[in-house]
């Protein structure tokens, strides 16, 4: 990064910046919510931003590919059926995203455009600039840096913020990010030499503080991409699982999905819900036959995709962005730091 391409606005200018972007597009910012909670969700005032909180549980990709996603509009008329695809284009600024996140939609965005596009998606989030916010020191329970996925990022934003303390550092990642601060120009400043230095700084003690790595991830994708993971220790993990699909839900990077119509106003709409790898239904077929009927299938299955050198060449990424999501809420033990450990030494310590 050089400093004539990074800006600094003070703190006391952020609301002015978020009240110029509120009069112009809809903002969707972690803020408070019922009982205290913490949530990603839309805000009308810029004193709702909760900047200095724990990452919320559930994730943003929410904005990108909702719980439930309208697909297309099935109507009768007097000629027959007739299905019109439905679009969502609507201006939207994901804002105060931490790095993990941000590498999730990154990561959701390049699987939606490969193969075959799902125009749908891409279409959404081509309208929504995301703003993260550099994390100066590591979650709790977060592993990002095992992840290429954070604490600071050099990809896959379009404005990066850091906080210097009574000012932010501004870093610009796209054509969307510049559009974005441009209205504001007279909000924001050249960064200076010492703030960007300040900033380098901030992006090394975050690394430091992580200590010990909680992942070793190159070690357990050779084991399961070259068939070394014993049935008996998948065995063992998958006895750890409820099948409950918390992981699912809460990972920023899983887009497993079910498709139902809907019966709205008249006519139909066929969406694309949330679904989890491992429900039993979900690879049941028509027929009545299931691939993966047995549970340790599922739990394989699951962990191949997010680890095996296989979905690595074809991603470009392994499928986890080290949020530290899947620990907090899984009822079992099988959540990724506990998994991959597994898989690296070959016993499952439960």
């Amino acid at each position: 990064m050089q400093a004539s391409s990074a800006r600094t606005i003070g703190k006391e200018r952020v609301g002015e910046w978020l009240g110029r972007l509120l009069t112009t597009t809809e903002v969707i910012a972690p803020a408070l919510a019922h009982a205290g909670d913490v949530l990603f969700r839309r805000i009308s005032s810029p004193a709702e931003v909760q900047w200095d909180t724990d990452n919320p549980l559930s994730p943003p990709k929410q904005v990108v590919l909702p719980q439930t996603d309208p697909l297309a509009a099935i109507r009768r008329g007097s000629d027959g059926f007739t299905v019109e695809p439905v679009y969502d284009e609507r201006s939207r600024v994901l804002l105060a995203v931490r790095s993990c996140d941000a590498k999730g939609i990154a990561f959701l965005t390049s699987m939606h455009g490969a193969d075959l596009p799902d125009t749908a998606y891409l279409r959404r989030v081509a309208a929504v600039t995301v703003v993260s916010v550099a994390c100066t020191k590591p979650c709790p329970l977060g592993f990002c840096i095992c992840c290429d996925a954070g604490p600071f990022l050099a990809d896959s934003f379009d404005v990066q913020l850091t906080d210097l303390g009574d000012r932010f550092l501004a870093e610009v990642g796209s054509e969307k990010g510049s559009r974005l601060l441009e209205p504001s120009a007279d909000l924001f400043r050249p960064a200076a030499v010492n703030e960007v230095e300040r900033r380098r700084e901030l992006e090394e003690q975050a690394k430091r503080a992580f200590g010990p790595e909680t992942c070793h991830f190159a070690s357990a994708m050779r084991r399961v991409s070259t068939g070394r993971v014993s049935a008996e220790l998948w065995d063992e993990i998958a006895g750890s699982c409820l099948e409950c699909g918390a992981c699912n839900f809460v990972c920023p990077t899983c887009y497993c999905f079910s498709v139902k119509d809907q019966r709205r106003d008249g006519h139909w709409v066929r969406c694309r819900t949330w679904d989890s790898c491992q429900f039993r239904a979900f690879t049941l077929e028509a027929s009545g036959h299931n691939p993966r009927q047995d549970h340790r299938e599922r739990v394989k299955r699951r962990f191949f995709h997010k680890v095996s050198a296989q979905y690595f060449r074809r991603d470009g990424a392994i499928g986890c962005v080290g949020c530290g999501r899947c620990v907090k809420v899984c009822l079992g033990t099988t959540d990724m730091p506990a998994v991959v450990a597994a898989i690296r030494e070959g016993a499952w310590h439960g």
